[in-house]
């Protein structure tokens, strides 16, 4: 019987046994065609509902037309991104000007570069797993979440992520450097700073811990001294920007706030500001003070979780490469949850690395991607209307999200690997 395969990932050995599957329950082919409805649903977002990217895609071309007419990000016009975040903004844009620099063939320029982005993950993935389970993990999450991975710059700092998790344990100056670069793209990944720290320090890496730092300090050094020399004196105002946005209408609590009001308990309005659309209601101030207090009580909970963690896991033979891949993820998560804001780019942060947690991990983790593209680009404007099948799919999205942090950290606490992926360093060069 012929095989079944993709160069380089073998995913099923037979065709009998993908019949044998499909046919021992309905069940399997109820999801199945699911899949299937799901991928045309998906062709056609892609091609018919460009629209909901042009305003992100315009702001980016716009971006890379200042800095290649001669003006200064930060001192001659303001940007609501860190400073890296111009690097993959502002290579399309000097890439399209071979096409005449049209919106279009910026888009499409946009578009190479991140399946680019997409590649190099693929191809660390594939040096980092032992088992041959993450890489085919990792491209159907990828092929589920097309229409948004191509068209935000999110997979930059993803890939630098990756790196600096990769890189932690065998060469943790450059991966100082990679998870600087990643936070100086875009912030989320300072949330690992505590992470490689406790991990560094429960491995009795002192040496590890001083280059990670050495690493982080070399890339902070040269971006404070870019930001003196050239004069960029709003370097620091995105973070402003960012504190000033209220409950995104996709966040956690932007999904419990919708549903509160579908059952008259309260009244809110929907406002376009910032880019995004947000929630109005009497109970903004109350909802944005319980996350203020709530984001240093979880993180503070979690660290103290992950120090007893790989203390446990240190004494009994070592903090394993699953094991710090899923406090990454978990923390990136926590970070995700507890956010005012939860856009759907977010979830691109946790795309390299759920593959090597569990099966059911990596399960939830797909149908969350599923969901979202249902939320946008496929009907935001039934959100935005607040439909009640919209809510309800939000908020599903949301707890599938919390079930899938549950998971994570019972992947942490684990005491043996279960059904998960084993993971080989890459190595030393």
């Amino acid at each position: 019987m012929s095989e079944f395969k993709i160069p380089g990932v073998q995913l099923v050995a037979d065709n009998a046994v993908l019949r044998k599957y499909l046919t021992k329950s309905p069940r399997h082919v109820l999801v199945l065609s699911a899949i299937l409805v799901y991928l045309v649903l998906e062709s056609y977002y892609l091609l018919f509902r460009f629209h909901g990217h042009i305003q992100d895609l315009s702001l980016y071309q716009s971006v890379a037309l200042k800095i290649m007419n001669g003006q200064v990000p930060y001192r001659d016009f303001r940007i609501e991104y860190p400073l890296f975040s111009i690097i993959p903004i502002l290579l399309p844009g000097v890439l399209s000007q071979l096409g005449g620099g049209s919106f279009e063939s910026y888009v499409c320029w946009f578009i190479v570069q991140n399946l680019m982005l997409g590649a190099a993950m693929a191809w660390i993935i594939n040096r980092l797993d032992a088992s041959g389970s993450a890489l085919p993990r990792f491209l159907i999450a990828t092929l589920f979440f097309l229409p948004i991975f191509l068209f935000r710059f999110d997979p930059f700092p993803a890939l630098l992520t990756l790196l600096a998790i990769a890189y932690v344990s065998r060469q943790p100056f450059i991966s100082g450097m990679s998870l600087m670069v990643s936070i100086a793209a875009k912030l989320y990944s300072i949330v690992l700073i505590p992470v490689f720290g406790v991990y560094c320090i429960f491995n009795r890496n002192g040496r590890g811990l001083f280059q990670l730092a050495a690493g982080a300090c070399c890339i902070c050094a040269a971006i404070l001294g870019c930001i003196a020399w050239i004069g960029m004196d709003a370097a620091s105002d995105f973070m402003y920007y960012h504190m000033l946005r209220g409950i995104q209408i996709e966040s956690l609590a932007g999904g419990i706030l919708l549903l509160l009001e579908q059952t008259g308990l309260i009244t809110l309005d929907v406002k376009h500001s910032f880019g995004a659309m947000h929630l109005v209601t009497p109970l903004s101030g109350a909802v944005l003070q319980c996350i203020n207090i709530l984001i240093p009580a979880c993180f503070l909970a979690m660290m103290i979780f992950l120090c007893l963690t790989f203390y446990r896991a240190q004494a009994s033979g070592g903090i394993t490469f699953r094991r710090l891949n899923a406090a990454a993820a978990g923390q990136i998560l926590l970070f995700i949850l507890l956010n005012k804001v939860l856009s759907p780019q977010y979830l691109i942060w946790l795309l390299p690395l759920i593959p090597f947690c569990r099966v059911r991990a990596s399960l939830i983790f797909t149908v969350v991607l599923m969901l979202t593209v249902l939320i946008f680009p496929g009907h935001y404007y039934s959100l935005i209307s607040k439909q009640l099948q919209m809510v309800v799919i939000l908020n599903i999205r949301n707890g599938l999200l919390i079930w899938l942090f549950w998971e994570l950290v019972s992947d942490i606490a684990s005491v043996r690997n279960r059904r998960g992926v084993s993971a080989r360093q890459i190595p030393s060069a």
